[in-house]
């Protein structure tokens, strides 16, 4: 009887959970991409972006904390970092320029002094 009661709350448990992956990630095929968005466990958008069928990333990638703010925003080519790529913190915008995986440039600013319209 223990031993059925344990089987019976070790599958329960392993249904949540995967319920639970299911609500905080969402996949759709659009033509040969698949576009991916995770949720934080409170529904706010955590990253979006998305793959090719080959499972790279591929072109824009976001990244957000739990105040709903861009904290990344990042572009692959089948899987290889390219193009500048931006990061936003309380204080400070990095923006650090990829070519093929490498890094060639990378500028620090400070947020207060920063001109919004040069992204």
């Amino acid at each position: 009887m223990k031993n059925l009661f344990a089987i019976l709350f070790f599958l329960g448990a392993v249904f949540s959970v995967q319920a639970q992956e299911e609500k905080l990630k969402k996949t759709e095929i659009k033509g040969e991409l698949v576009e991916v968005t995770l949720f934080y466990e409170t529904g706010e958008l955590m990253q979006h972006g998305f793959y090719n069928k080959a499972g790279d990333l591929h072109g824009g990638w976001e990244s957000y904390n739990k105040k709903g703010e861009m904290t990344c925003y990042a572009t692959y080519d089948q899987g290889v970092k390219v193009g500048i790529w931006t990061y936003w913190n309380e204080k400070e915008i990095t923006k650090v320029t990829y070519n093929r995986n490498k890094i060639v440039d990378l500028k620090v600013y400070d947020k207060d002094k920063f001109i919004k319209n040069e992204f």
